[in-house]
């Protein structure tokens, strides 16, 4: 464990500044991890303060700040400890120790008037000792003598490295993982001798071995005393150092629990036991490195089955913030949860100034009750993906996402030329058809393809280039060209694509416009980004979802407004393409260009013909083939221009031999002003959880 050095200046005095002055110096070692008492300790030691007569105040300077900080607890220690690795330097932030001789209380017993004075004593420890423990040992009716309360007072944390007897702990649970704790750093076994709800023995495990240790509870109280401690051992070395059987998943779960705060770490079970073989010298099995890791989670998170219990008031606070958004939860007849949806306002705002693609998938959770996130997607006119709804149902089956599929519709209707794109599940496709009728359903070219790959294995490295070439391409000739060396290599391959349905996976087909929305990818991204958080329970799942959405609606909407570009940034990319495209294309010479001169009509930009018809129809000679393109409908017989909503190749020849301005023959999704409407609704914060105001019938 790494140490931090550390400078002491003591025996000094504070000036009307806020500074120390006339002190002496010393240095000590602190560790990363240790405790505020540990501190105590070390500070003491180094400057031979005895602490049964004396105690100590800790303060230190920041910049900037005249009142010196106090170091009185853990927290206080966590702090200073952050303070000094950020700059480890042995000058900075000293310590300022301050002596002081403790009040001793006489006499050999304590009533009713002394509390307040044991109180003080018991804080000066330990800050996280209970009020009422110090009151409860006060009126247990056990005579405590003077430096025993001031020596040992109530220990209630479970670093507790020091045994001894005449230590008072706050209950036998943390006295039992202190003992667990010592038994394993002076690596030795004992087993238990009596153990009942007010005493606590022990043996060593070694037989006639001298080792003891007992304890009871002070007045039948939850106090626990220790009475006797024995620590020589008289058993052989061999017979100490057997495997350690007091590493308690409670024990190794205190020390882990800061490595699983955060839910996108990967800290697994067998990372666990190479900590603490590590940090202990101890092995554990897998199964007690698992229960340890569910201890933590269940401490951190709360009980799996209790994350349902905060739904209604989560879905209720999500309503009242977001208003107009459409929130729906489920549940059965036994009044369990079965199904919750999402859709925010600022999503259904924005969905109206996008293409209307929708892409739905599903991915299963990894969580206690699982259960599988359901999600909708589309794609902005910058090329980044725009949520439109989420949530959660039982599995994909028919009935759950049909109930998806209608509570979408009640929050975004029909839209002209909208199209649902998901993979091939039977449940989803069933679906559509219900509740969308007359909405046409393609199908995910990959998911396609891996549906071939798994049929026909041995046809698919020589036909993969060739199906996706074929699914993307523009015009008929050349879909026709490639389907036929489809057919010479594999004709069930064919005859699968053509039962599947042409219009359902290639874009020459799609009844509707799809754009570049061919498969589900940007659905399957959301599930990538949400992998560590599908094993949080569903509370914690859905507000993770919520607080992921809400920052890209924010950057998406601040790069529109602050782009000075013709287009969202995808498609400027690919207008530039077609632009460096067009000045690249060569023709050839021959008798058609000497045609062209004879009759004088041709117009020659860059060594591209451009031979106007009409004022909006043009034909384009590209390497000796001939393109026409219609301005005025948006058309190239290339099928791009029409397709892609954006001039082609072809189309910019045109428009640079008409000198015209390229935005005027883009999609109106694709520009700047369309996308900042697209954000114009920002995903506020939720308030904090201690200011929900959630009605009784919610709750």
């Amino acid at each position: 464990m790494a140490s931090l050095t550390v400078l002491l200046r003591h025996s000094g005095k504070w000036n009307d500044e806020g500074n120390y002055i006339d002190f002496s110096i010393e240095g000590i070692l602190i560790k990363e991890y240790a405790s505020f008492n540990d501190l105590v300790c070390s500070i003491s030691n180094q400057m031979g303060i005895n602490l049964s007569t004396n105690t100590i105040k800790i303060q230190y300077n920041v910049e900037g700040n005249r009142t010196p900080m106090e170091i009185h607890n853990d927290m206080g220690y966590k702090v200073y400890v952050k303070l000094k690795k950020e700059n480890r330097e042995f000058g900075m932030y000293p310590l300022c120790i301050t002596t002081m001789e403790k009040e001793l209380i006489s006499g050999d017993g304590l009533n009713q008037g002394d509390i307040v004075q044991i109180d003080e004593a018991v804080q000066m420890y330990d800050s996280d000792t209970d009020y009422t423990l110090a009151i409860e040992l006060a009126n247990s009716g056990e005579t405590i003598g003077v430096f025993e309360l001031h020596k040992d007072l109530i220990i209630s944390k479970t670093n507790q490295k020091e045994v001894m007897a005449g230590q008072v702990y706050k209950d036998k649970a943390t006295l039992k993982e202190v003992i667990n704790n010592y038994a394993i750093a002076q690596r030795f076994q004992f087993r238990v001798d009596r153990s009942n709800a007010v005493s606590y023995a022990l043996i060593c495990i070694s037989e006639d071995c001298d080792w003891r240790f007992k304890a009871s509870s002070i007045n039948k109280s939850e106090l626990f005393k220790v009475r006797e401690f024995n620590d020589n051992h008289t058993c052989p070395l061999k017979d100490k150092v057997y495997e350690q059987q007091q590493a308690s998943s409670s024990l190794i779960s205190g020390i882990i629990r800061t490595k699983l705060t955060n839910h996108k770490r990967k800290y697994t079970p067998r990372d666990i036991i190479d900590d603490v073989k590590s940090d202990l010298g101890v092995d554990v099995s897998y199964m007690l490195a698992w229960r340890a890791k569910e201890k933590v989670m269940n401490f951190l998170r709360g009980e799996p089955v209790d994350s349902y219990k905060k739904l209604p008031g989560y879905l209720y606070t999500m309503d009242k913030t977001y208003p107009g958004s459409h929130i729906r939860m489920e549940k059965s007849s036994k009044n369990e949860f079965m199904y919750v949806y999402i859709s925010l306002y600022a999503f259904i705002r924005g969905f109206d100034h996008c293409r209307p693609i929708v892409v739905v998938d599903g991915s299963h959770l990894k969580s206690y009750y699982t259960g599988t996130f359901v999600s909708a997607s589309t794609l902005d006119g910058a090329g980044h993906i725009l949520p439109l709804a989420y949530g959660v149902i039982d599995s994909e089956n028919d009935v759950a996402w049909t109930w998806f599929f209608e509570q979408f519709k009640i929050a975004y209707g029909v839209r002209e030329n909208m199209c649902i794109v998901s993979d091939r599940n039977e449940s989803i496709i069933k679906s559509v058809s219900r509740v969308y009728p007359d909405l046409p359903h393609c199908a995910c070219i990959w998911h396609l393809w891996n549906n071939v790959y798994k049929k026909f294995k041995k046809s698919h490295a020589k036909l993969s280039e060739i199906y996706f070439s074929m699914a993307k391409t523009y015009t008929q000739t050349e879909f026709d060209s490639l389907m036929e060396k489809v057919e010479k290599v594999d004709i069930r391959v064919k005859e699968y694509l053509e039962l599947a349905g042409y219009e359902k996976w290639a874009r020459l087909y799609a009844p509707v416009n799809k754009g570049w929305t061919m498969t589900s990818n940007i659905a399957e991204s959301i599930n990538a980004t949400l992998v560590s958080a599908r094993e949080l329970p569903i509370y914690d799942f859905l507000e993770e979802v919520r607080k992921m959405f809400g920052p890209c609606n924010c950057s998406n909407r601040k790069e529109a407004t602050q782009t000075y570009k013709t287009l969202g940034r995808k498609y400027q990319k690919m207008l530039e393409v077609n632009e460096t495209m067009c000045t690249r294309m060569t023709m050839n010479t021959g008798k058609y260009m000497l045609l062209l001169r004879l009759y004088a009509c041709d117009n020659d930009y860059n060594g591209i013909q451009v031979v106007p018809s009409t004022e909006y129809l043009h034909t384009v000679n590209d390497g000796g083939r001939n393109y026409t393109v219609c301005l005025l409908e948006r058309k190239c017989v290339c099928g791009r221009f029409q397709i892609d909503e954006l001039p082609c190749p072809h189309a910019w020849a045109v428009l640079k031999s008409k000198f015209l301005m390229p935005e005027e023959y883009c999609s109106s999704y694709y520009k700047p002003s369309t996308i900042v409407m697209t954000y114009d609704v920002p995903v506020y914060p939720l308030p904090d959880k201690n200011d929900w105001n959630i009605p009784e019938h919610i709750a």
